[in-house]
């Protein structure tokens, strides 16, 4: 996820009746989603000198601890929210700080929003549904499609979702600790990665269901469709295309 020099600041303030009530935010009609996008709960503190920006590890990974300010765009989010994106293409990379919020196309739509970049997850309880995303226009982007976050995701749910043509791998976990207890990818297409469709570190119960993942592998020989961690308890693979892939469908390591 690359740096871009534009600093649009958005704010979106969910409406308070007692406390903030989970509502709809449509995109691009309240928000820009364009460069480097930050969706979160708040860009600020109050410190004993006076009010900074709040720092959040953005790619790549504890070494990339960037301010509110570096983000070209802020969207405030709160849990239970639901981010609208109309159809379309979009040029971002997202980064999703706020726990519990939806991110889809919206459907009444009959064609889908286009993620031309990565979404990466740093939040638990998210669910992706019905997205494209695919390789950014900018090669110094990470390369992969979905990265979720296993320092702070203990359960994920994607759904009817298109993680394809990315140079690196669909669905991807990254961290340098934790475990995710659950990820969920159901109904989804992961074609023509060039690692792998998905792999599934630090994971204890994987779920694919309903999902066609397909050519994955064309820029890594060791790429395959499912890469199954070996941390994973419990595997539940049903109803899914897993075909073509370069080095195996699904690979389980035997240590």
């Amino acid at each position: 996820m690359a740096y871009r020099s534009s600093l649009v600041a958005v704010a979106l303030v969910a409406t308070l009746v007692g406390i903030a009530e989970a509502r709809e935010i449509r995109l691009p009609d309240e928000a820009p989603v364009q460069g480097n996008v930050l969706v979160a709960e708040a860009f600020t503190r109050t410190t004993e000198d006076g009010v900074v920006p709040i720092e959040y590890p953005a790619w790549p990974g504890s070494k990339g601890m960037k301010p509110s300010t570096w983000f070209s765009v802020r969207i405030e989010a709160h849990p239970g929210d639901v981010l609208i994106l109309a159809p379309g293409e979009y040029d971002a990379e997202i980064w999703i700080f706020t726990p519990g919020v939806t991110v889809c196309t919206d459907p009444a739509a009959s064609e889908l929003a286009v993620i031309r970049g990565t979404i990466e997850v740093d939040a638990d309880g998210v669910l992706l549904e019905h997205l494209s995303v695919t390789a950014s226009k900018d090669p110094t982007t990470s390369g992969h499609g979905i990265e979720v976050n296993r320092v702070y995701v203990r359960s994920i749910t994607i759904r009817d979702l298109s993680s394809s043509d990315n140079p690196w791998t669909g669905i991807h976990i990254i961290g340098t600790e934790g475990a995710i207890e659950e990820l969920r990818v159901e109904r989804c297409a992961l074609r023509n990665n060039g690692m792998d469709g998905m792999d599934s570190i630090s994971v204890r119960h994987l779920v694919v269901i309903g999902c066609t993942i397909t050519g994955n592998g064309w820029n890594l020989s060791t790429g395959v469709g499912i890469r199954v961690g070996r941390f994973v308890e419990n595997l539940e693979l049903v109803d899914n295309v897993v075909t073509d892939n370069r080095y195996a469908d699904v690979y389980r390591p035997t240590e």
